[in-house]
């Protein structure tokens, strides 16, 4: 069996896993880096089939860009494909108005659908001489582990988080000879998530109690829908803004992957849905803001932080990984952050509340050893090394982007 990672291997981000044994090929998520501009796998290699674990563009960005001249069957769960074509769309927006360069256009976001086909978790299907099982990864509802059978069987496994939350349930291992398994906080555990959410709900009553609004950016796809959860019990008036209601339309219209379909209708109920600059006015107004971007690169949070930066009451709370570069990390290290190209220094409180989707240290070396592959191969981390001391007597592996080897 080889395999090459076109991307994602020792960096996180832009993930690209290509495996290929006797006459079959498949591609696993072919991302970007969400830099300025994004950063690009490898080109494309020709393969039978294209197979998503999860609607990130860190691990979805790049596919349309297949069908400029390639083609391949296209595979995830029916909520990962509904849930990636307005991603899609709004980087191929943001690439014209930044004047980046376009990678692929509508037309080839078109084919990606063309070719779609729907996975379930549990159901065995074959694709060439591969039996391929999907299965789910805990990380945002719709993300998938993806097991390749053929004379040996590897598991990709995405991103992975293997505890429950009030949106959904954890991986669970399945035996798998090859495991090729993400490794973002190798080297590092997180904080008890009911701790971090306490912590969080108790900062935000400071907050509101002393006159103050919070800004919570998040993630459109997994995060806003999370907190609209963990927040829908405080009794505080929320608006959610951006392209996280896009998603949760999504979420609401699809069933069968949400740890309580019912009891996430509920809560979300319990939100205001922003839309246009009048209603992002009276926002103002509500005592908590849940609104794209993350990572504070774009969206409408730039809006909101620009008129309340002054406001020492009021707060921005990050939740989510912060990448290199990005507006999050520097206001995080630096106390500053750029609106418009300006560089600003908000007067507002700034603080971080681990809520992350991906699994940490222990997790990640209890998952692996449950799996008990003969073959560990590590990758989408910058730390993956810090694993090895915790993985010993197992054959691990730590490649390198564009270099083939033999698993």
């Amino acid at each position: 069996m080889k395999i090459k990672f076109l991307g994602g291997a020792e960096e996180v981000g832009r993930l690209a896993v290509k495996i290929e044994e006797k006459n079959s090929s498949v591609m696993v998520d072919y991302g970007v880096v969400p830099d300025k501009p994004p950063k690009y796998p490898m080109p494309p290699e020709k393969v039978d089939g294209l197979f998503l674990t999860h609607a990130h563009l860190d691990h979805c960005g790049g596919l349309p860009m297949y069908y400029h001249s390639l083609d391949a069957k296209f595979y995830s769960t029916i909520l990962t494909a509904n849930s990636i074509k307005p991603l899609l769309l709004d980087s191929l927006k943001i690439a014209g108005l930044e004047g980046y360069p376009q990678m692929f256009n509508s037309d080839d976001v078109s084919m990606l659908y063309d070719h779609f086909n729907e996975a379930v978790y549990g159901e065995q299907f074959d694709l060439g001489d591969f039996r391929v099982t999907p299965q789910s990864a805990g990380h945002i509802p719709g993300s998938t582990m993806w097991k390749f059978e053929n004379s040996q069987s590897v598991m990709v496994t995405g991103d992975i988080y293997t505890r429950d939350t009030m949106l959904l349930n954890g991986a669970k291992p399945t035996k798998a000879d090859i495991l090729v398994i993400e490794s973002t906080y190798a080297g590092k555990n997180h904080e008890e998530r009911g701790q971090v959410i306490s912590r969080l709900k108790s900062r935000i009553a400071e907050v509101v109690d002393d006159g103050g609004k919070v800004i919570l950016p998040t993630f459109a796809v997994g995060r806003t829908q999370e907190l609209a959860m963990i927040l829908a019990d405080t009794g505080y008036d929320i608006s959610i803004d951006g392209m996280g209601n896009s998603i949760t339309d999504i979420y609401m219209h699809t069933n069968g992957f949400l740890r309580s379909h019912s009891e996430f209708l509920k809560n979300i109920k319990k939100t205001r849905k922003i839309k246009g600059w009048r209603m992002r006015e009276r926002a103002l107004d509500s005592d908590i803001i849940i609104t794209t971007s993350g990572m504070l690169d774009g969206g409408p949070v730039l809006g909101y932080i620009d008129k309340l930066q002054n406001d020492t009451k009021s707060a921005i709370f990050l939740t989510g990984y912060q990448v290199e570069n990005t507006n999050g990390r520097s206001l995080l290290e630096n106390g500053t952050m750029k609106i418009a190209g300006v560089s600003v220094k908000p007067q507002m409180k700034v603080d971080f509340f681990d809520l992350s989707a991906h699994a940490g240290h222990d997790d990640l070396i209890r998952f692996i050893k449950n799996v008990d592959p003969q073959k560990v191969i590590l990758c989408h981390g910058e730390k993956r090394e810090e694993l090895l001391h915790d993985l010993d007597g197992y054959d691990v592996m730590l490649p390198m982007n564009g270099h083939e080897f033999t698993a």
